[in-house]
């Protein structure tokens, strides 16, 4: 089995965003799957760990593609941004407002069509059994979502947190149209995709609400350290 890995966050990313999908697709060719990783050429992470480049395992396909990102634009230096810890808020204010507002469901959003359009040619070239997700960023489903309804090959979405009820959005002062923009994008993925799979049994509640399969896989440690 052949898999198509979706996610913004891979080595030299730091932070628990990277951990889960990078220690999977450390081991899933144990389990006889083959993965497929598509991130990002030129991230802007707020936190690196290069440590973990290290943990990639060797030979496995990385395709990667440059994104625009209009965060880049809204903050001050990256330096300040990290010693901040500012990840995906501006602690209110305007920053935070224009973030919420116009940028759904996240900065993300305008890699969406350009990952579309090279991961097409990309699967019309190989054999791919199944896409998956993970957010958040959750454009990175909206991406899988377009691809899942364009080819007949099965979709996995990774919820690493919950998508309107993401515990920062309070900071955005989302009007009712961004937020109303959120839920339809995030019902439509929930409804759409094959299989959801999140951290928490508590996640896996408020999913199965609309999503027709939920399953629990927890983070959890990687016992080789």
């Amino acid at each position: 089995m052949k898999v198509l890995i979706i996610t913004y966050y891979w080595p030299p990313a730091g932070g628990s965003g990277v951990q889960r999908w990078l220690k999977f697709v450390k081991y899933l060719q144990e389990f006889g799957i083959e993965p497929v990783v598509y991130t990002v050429e030129n991230a802007n992470y707020l936190k690196q760990d290069t440590s973990l480049l290290n943990e990639v395992p060797k030979g496995i396909e990385i395709l990667k593609q440059p994104i625009w990102e209009p965060t880049a634009l809204l903050f001050w230096k990256k330096s300040k941004q990290q010693t901040k810890g500012i990840s995906n808020v501006s602690k209110g204010g305007f920053l935070s407002f224009i973030r919420g507002n116009f940028f759904i469901p996240d900065p993300k959003v305008f890699w969406v069509k350009p990952s579309v359009s090279y991961l097409q040619k990309y699967l019309d070239a190989n054999d791919i059994d199944v896409i998956i997700s993970t957010g958040p960023p959750h454009s990175m489903h909206l991406i899988a979502e377009r691809l899942h309804q364009k080819n007949d090959v099965k979709w996995l979405a990774d919820f690493r947190d919950p998508w309107s009820d993401l515990y920062y959005n309070k900071d955005f002062k989302q009007l009712a149209f961004a937020k109303n923009k959120n839920r339809k994008l995030e019902e439509s993925v929930l409804k759409n995709a094959d299989c959801i799979v999140t951290v928490s049994n508590s996640l896996k509640q408020e999913f199965e609400k609309i999503a027709k399969k939920v399953e629990v896989i927890t983070n959890g440690f990687d016992d080789e350290f």
